[in-house]
């Protein structure tokens, strides 16, 4: 394979204190990383770019060692190296380590970083939870340190559950503390309305956006889709303040998106604004999907972002069968592989999964 990557440049600052190998595989890192590498391309050979760039061969062939042991580069450092195939969870791990050191070279502390995406990543369920009758597996995929999206899961008293899905305008810091005092609301505020007369899912929308309007500043918001699901005749309540539709996967149909009638304004726009429900009843092999709009507006090389018909092709031509885990795995594989480059908005879904409610005598 002919590669453009003879041609490559580094920019190297000998008076720097990082060392010229540690320069070298950094920037090398970043631009596989970005895509600006790809997978396959050859790279110069170490006495090649030593030459290139007045530094000792064995500085680079140390470079090309330790991005070989990373899995960034296959082949010996003193003879062919190519970039290697990074998959989609690594290539992540590997942006959010270039998020960190960028921060880092803020002056914001590596260790504060960590702990605040550790913390995050516990406020937010298992990515697989199971009652009687259900199940929801979820993945959530942070486009920097900390993340706007989150999913909830949220058993109620009667037996019914609630499946949240959320996005919080804006990134980073500022969008994950309002996502982590949302979630903290939800479990309240639907509590507190779950024995009323009004206790379906368009008045949690009601109240949690009231409550909203109070706390969020100019031009926060959150856009948020709930599902309450009763295991025990298969009855699915959906409310939507301004999230993309959730998906209903039936067995040999195309993927069907649920519209809720009424306002679509997302919470904590304007204080009264009267949601509405969509009830539907789900088979037995149904399954339903609900996502933010992170992973249909992924964008490719060019800029174009997959949207919404690639999308429901997606769930059409691979339904989801086998583990719902894997599934939901591949699903997120594939518009990576689609969108060829890191994430630039947070990707996040979860599906709902009936299940026999087991009968003990």
């Amino acid at each position: 394979m002919n590669s453009n990557a003879h041609g490559l440049l580094l920019h190297l600052v000998p008076e720097d204190p990082e060392p010229l190998r540690d320069q070298i595989v950094r920037q090398l890192r970043g631009r596989v990383v970005r895509g600006e590498l790809s997978a396959g391309e050859l790279l110069p050979g170490h006495r090649q770019l030593a030459r290139r760039h007045r530094v000792a061969p064995s500085t680079v062939e140390a470079a090309y060692e330790m991005l070989v042991a990373e899995g960034l580069l296959t082949g010996e450092p003193e003879g062919d190296v190519r970039v290697a195939e990074v998959d989609s969870e690594r290539r992540h791990e590997l942006v959010e380590s270039l998020q960190l050191e960028r921060l880092v070279a803020q002056e914001l502390g590596r260790r504060e970083l960590e702990m605040a995406r550790d913390v995050q990543r516990r406020l937010l369920p298992p990515s697989e939870v199971a009652g009687p009758g259900w199940e929801v597996v979820a993945r959530c995929l942070p486009a920097r340190v900390v993340a706007g999206d989150f999913y909830d899961v949220l058993r109620q008293a009667d037996g019914s559950v609630d499946v949240v899905v959320a996005d919080v305008a804006g990134k980073g810091f500022a969008a994950s503390l309002i996502m982590a005092s949302v979630k903290a609301m939800l479990p309240y505020i639907g509590a507190a309305g779950a024995h009323g007369s009004d206790s379906g899912v368009a008045e949690l929308l009601v109240r949690l956006n009231q409550r909203l309007v109070l706390e969020l500043g100019r031009g926060e918001f959150v856009a948020l889709t709930v599902a309450r699901y009763h295991p025990v005749d298969r009855r699915l309540e959906l409310a939507n303040a301004g999230a993309p539709d959730p998906y209903l996967m039936v067995p040999g149909r195309p993927a069907d998106a649920l519209s809720v009638p009424g306002p679509r304004l997302p919470l904590g726009v304007r204080e009264e604004v009267a949601y509405a429900s969509r009830t539907v009843t789900l088979g037995a092999e149904d399954r339903l999907l609900l996502l933010t709009d992170g992973l249909p507006e992924a964008r490719d090389a060019t800029g174009e972002p997959l949207g919404y018909g690639a999308l429901e092709t997606m769930l059409s031509d691979e339904p989801p069968t086998g583990s719902s885990s894997s599934w939901l795995a591949g699903l997120f594989d594939r518009v990576q592989q689609r969108s060829g480059r890191t994430p630039e908005d947070d990707w996040t879904a979860a599906m709902l999964v009936p299940r026999d409610i087991e009968v003990t005598s």
